[in-house]
């Protein structure tokens, strides 16, 4: 073997030259003589070096020589890999490559020694011919945790031939199961920390060959294909696992978990038709569920175990019994995940901080160009800078002109993280934050684990879809219309009440109209009514009231965006549309605007926008009347369906306000049959302006303010009654 400490190529050459003139039947020597060329870039001198060696021996009748090299070259490698030197491991083989090009560990080794060195490409793959040998391979042993560790590092590539090499490596990892999780998590890498939810599908689809009917992986490919809009692959996954789950018995928090995501993927689907038995599954669960007072969540659940109760919104409004859910699940939750974390350290001095700037930290996925980064940028242009500093803990997210030209200008700091929570917790503490602001609410699970682990003295939520639940959070910010007087008893947060708005903007940036009436021949004289909601809001029951004020209006003509490539909203429509005897043809169904600014300029294609119920429109509708558009809402009891009416109270406009569905009924019909009650909306709209707290900005600034100072003062005072 080469001694590693001769680093002088020519005391190591003349050794081995001579010992090949004295001893020329030696095999051995040509071949360590040719591995010093080797390493030395000499290949061809080499190749000539091996090439005398094997004929001498094949002259004198020696057999295997070719097989003697390649074990020694072998041997050599590994030498080199435990000495700490891939690069001239790598180089050996390469070598080996060329003498056995169907050795597929070898191949195996080059690659994870090329990824080892930043060598790596794809191609490689291609030109190895790995996929190939992979599927002639016969043999029966192979070291299957280097094929493991391979495919790791070689799916964090995303190419398509990456897949391939999964795919190929299947039938020799048959009697393994400790890759599959290894696999999903790093697919689980892909789709959230570098936004590949399409490549993050196409790895779990592998998996999934690999075992049919995992509800795990199934699970992974929901969350994969929610996040590139791949409807209707959701809606069939979501089907796949309630199939796979009903099949195979569950634990009671297993089966709520798994219902809920389906649940939750049928309706983005809008498979509103087939979901009555497991909307009505998922309630028995939810109620027998809270009345165990504590659960043991295991390692798969206690950091999942979040917003379960997410899907009953769009489903019921019931306050009382939806918040009873919620509260009970963040509450079983956070207990879960607090005893698997460290908890952390809070000091501060409260006596001495009280006069000093607040620390202000505002957490979310969504400070983009996202209707949370569209509404709480004015709150952060506006705040006194002297007297709060605005940290930002940005998660999982991807900067966009909203975030550089909005969130950055604005900060006293500024943090990025991807996936793991325990960072942003030491983060905020290390920054001793004195309020932390959730702005994600039920729309994301590490924001969730953030916030359960009480990294700072008082925590927040303000605007998501709804409060949280978590005990963790000591306040949630409401006005007086956007919940019902008696919502404190049915909160787990203290609901803390602006004086007028709990949402304020100074408005919105519109864009070119790109929508016509000729464009989607439509007639002057038609009354359009519009709807702009996610169609996961699209609740039959609020469609069906839609229906009937287009069937009772004359030359009306519904436009639903969103629903032009939508097969499930345009097949629930067309059934509703028949049981009223409604002519299909007043419906048109538009595709999604190219950006928000383009979809509040064609607003104003609408004479009436028709809001959703049980969840209402929050920033289409403050865009609704931003551009001056009637609109008409069923007004409920939580949260969600609450916003439109919050609203338009603080416009001044109570026309197309109804409280029950007759009156939303009655509005739709009235509106379009009253060319003078639209003008006076309109112009109410306009006048508003200039007068409503909701487009006053900096006036809303100064009352969040104030709140998160009393909150301060009260915390403070609070601590001292404690320490005396």
């Amino acid at each position: 073997m080469i001694n590693d400490h001769l680093d002088d190529l020519t005391s190591q050459i003349k050794l081995y030259q001579t010992l090949v003139d004295q001893e020329p039947e030696i095999t051995s020597h040509y071949w360590e003589l040719g591995l010093i060329y080797l390493l030395f870039g000499q290949e061809k001198t080499a190749n000539e070096t091996w090439f005398l060696g094997l004929m001498k021996n094949w002259t004198s009748g020696g057999t295997n020589t070719l097989d003697n090299l390649v074990s020694f070259l072998e041997k050599s490698a590994r030498h080199q890999e435990k000495s700490g030197d891939p690069k001239k491991a790598l180089q050996i083989r390469q070598k080996l490559i060329e003498l056995s090009p169907e050795d597929l560990e070898n191949i195996l080794h080059v690659l994870e020694l090329q990824l080892c060195l930043g060598q790596f490409t794809p191609e490689y793959l291609e030109e190895c011919q790995i996929i190939e040998i992979l599927d002639r391979f016969e043999e029966e042993f192979l070291d299957t945790d280097l094929l493991i560790r391979v495919i790791l590092a070689v799916l964090d590539f995303p190419t398509v031939i990456s897949v391939d090499l999964l795919e190929a490596s299947l039938p020799l990892l048959l009697n393994k199961t400790n890759w599959l999780e290894a696999v999903m998590g790093l697919a689980n890498k892909m789709a959230y920390d570098h936004q590949r939810p399409s490549y993050a599908a196409d790895i779990a689809q592998i998996c999934l060959k690999f075992s049919p009917n995992n509800i795990y992986i199934l699970n992974g490919l929901l969350k994969y294909y929610q996040s590139n809009n791949s409807e209707a692959l959701l809606v069939s996954t979501a089907w796949n696992l309630y199939n796979a789950l009903i099949s195979q018995p569950q634990q009671i928090t297993y089966e709520c978990y798994f219902l809920s995501r389906i649940l939750l993927a049928l309706l983005k689907g809008n498979s509103w038709l087939e979901i009555k038995v497991i909307v009505k599954q998922f309630q028995l669960i939810t109620e027998e569920l809270t009345r165990i007072p504590e659960v043991k969540l295991d390692e798969f659940l206690y950091s999942k175990f979040w917003a379960l109760g997410f899907p009953l919104l769009y489903l019921f409004d019931d306050p009382v019994n939806n918040r009873l859910f919620f509260n009970w699940s963040a509450k079983i939750f956070q207990f879960n995940l607090t005893i698997n974390i460290s908890k952390p350290q809070l000091e501060f001095n409260t006596i001495r901080e009280i006069n000093q700037p607040l620390k202000i930290g505002y957490i979310a996925h969504t400070l983009r160009k996202h209707s949370v980064g569209w509404l709480s940028r004015w709150l952060f242009n506006y705040h006194h800078k002297q007297d709060f500093q605005l940290f930002f803990y940005l998660l999982g997210q991807v900067d966009d002109e909203l975030t550089e030209n909005w969130i950055y200008p604005n900060a006293y700091k500024v943090a990025n993280f991807g996936r793991n929570f325990q960072e942003v917790i030491d983060e905020i503490i290390k920054d001793k934050v004195n309020i932390l602001v959730d702005l994600d609410s039920l729309t994301n699970n590490i924001t969730a684990q953030v916030m359960s682990s009480k990294a700072a003295p008082i925590q927040v939520t303000w605007l998501g879809s709804d409060a949280s639940g978590l005990p963790a959070i000591d306040y949630f910010i409401v006005d007086p219309y956007v919940v019902t007087n008696d919502a404190q008893n049915y909160y787990q947060e203290t609901l803390w009440t602006l004086p007028q708005t709990y949402l304020a903007v100074d408005g919105f940036e519109i864009g070119k109209m790109t929508l016509t009436r000729q464009k989607i021949n439509v007639t002057e004289d038609a009354i359009v009514y519009l709807s702009v909601q996610n169609k996961i809001k699209s609740n039959p029951a609020i469609l069906r009231l839609q229906l009937q004020i287009i069937k009772a209006v004359p030359k009306s003509i519904f436009l639903i965006k969103g629903g032009s490539d939508n097969n499930s909203i345009r097949e629930l429509i067309y059934t509703i549309s028949q049981e009223l005897d409604l002519n299909f043809q007043c419906i048109k169904f538009l595709p999604l605007d190219p950006d928000e600014e383009t979809h509040r300029a064609n607003l104003a294609i609408a004479d009436i926008v028709l809001d959703t119920y049980p969840y209402n429109g929050a920033t289409t509708t403050l865009e609704t009347l931003w551009v001056g558009i009637p609109l008409v809402t069923r007004v409920g009891e939580q949260f969600a369906a609450r916003n439109s009416y919050a609203f338009l109270r603080q416009v001044g406009v109570s026309e197309g306000i109804a409280w029950t569905d007759q009156e939303y009924i009655d509005w739709g019909v009235r509106f379009g049959l009253e060319t003078d009650l639209r003008i006076k909306v309109k112009k109410k709209l306009q006048s508003a302006r200039w007068t409503s707290p909701l487009w006053q900005a900096e006036t809303f600034t100064r009352e969040m303010e104030k709140a998160y100072q009393q909150m301060w003062q009260n915390y403070c005072l609070s601590q001292q009654q404690q320490e005396f």
